[in-house]
């Protein structure tokens, strides 16, 4: 129940900005062009060297490149299924595979390159979620969507902006044959008119809802087991269906609340 009040919550916040959200773009590098989703192994193209799944865009220039390791993976294997969801958010699934016959403990970095160019302005910073956008020099956002950034709820990723460069830092302990996976979400707020206050809001309730229920659609019950920057038990993708039920009443709801004003 509590999680279901969180997103109703988070909807509620948004108001009547949710329902002028601009769309975000599908803008995820496949290694032949892009598209809203890459299921695939991880590493660099070249000659242009850009890593597969990560998100060029995203909507308002939002991003230069984001979502990658840039310190690479330590020997482990690496598979990604990235994916532009309902609702402007990008999910990053990232599966490590230790092939050796020895415990790996590697420090990986899933980084991100922001649109801003320097100008980030951050409005929230704890317990595995960032919120930010691009400083329009006098302390209110411009241009770019507002992004909540969520690195987990376990205290496993150590997170940070400096100045337009997210980084998301991970130690991962895999032992011989193991999978570990981790999960990044990247959710855009945005009016369609240019980024207000409201979307603060709408990103800040947005991420804390996804800390407390990370969605899982699409994904299966071996993958869900994998993760390990979010606190266990982690919902079931069913979780998320009943709260986008939520949503969508709460939706109705607040349709007829306006219908009913713009009467009287």
């Amino acid at each position: 129940m509590k999680l279901y009040l969180i997103a109703a919550s988070a909807l509620l916040a948004a108001g009547t900005a949710e329902a002028q959200q601009f769309s975000g773009s599908p803008d995820i590098f496949t290694g032949s062009g892009y598209a809203a989703s890459y299921v695939g192994p991880g590493g660099n193209v070249q000659p242009s060297n850009k890593a597969l799944g990560s998100v060029w865009g995203g909507g308002a220039g939002t991003f230069d490149a984001f979502g990658w390791y840039n310190t690479g993976t330590g020997g482990l294997g690496l598979t990604r299924q990235v994916e532009l969801l309902s609702g402007n958010t990008f999910r990053f699934f990232d599966t490590f595979t230790n092939s050796g016959s020895s415990v790996a403990n590697v420090a990986v970095n899933f980084f991100g390159n922001l649109g801003s160019d320097g100008d980030e302005l951050v409005s929230y910073d704890q317990d595995g979620l960032i919120v930010s956008c691009q400083d329009d020099g006098a302390g209110a956002c411009t241009d770019n969507a507002v992004i909540a950034l969520v690195s987990g709820n376990n205290g496993l990723g150590t997170a940070a902006i400096t100045p337009d460069r997210y980084n998301a830092g991970y130690l991962l302990n895999v032992l011989p044959g193991q999978s570990v996976s981790l999960l990044n979400y990247a959710f855009l707020a945005r009016d369609v008119n240019g980024p207000t206050a409201d979307d603060v809001a709408l990103a800040t309730s947005t991420g804390q809802a996804l800390l407390a229920a990370p969605r899982l659609e699409g994904l299966t019950s071996d993958q869900v087991a994998r993760i390990v920057n979010f606190a266990a038990p982690v919902p079931e993708p069913k979780t998320w269906a009943m709260l986008l039920l939520g949503f969508a009443t709460i939706g109705v709801l607040l349709r007829r609340r306006r219908g009913v004003a713009a009467a009287a």
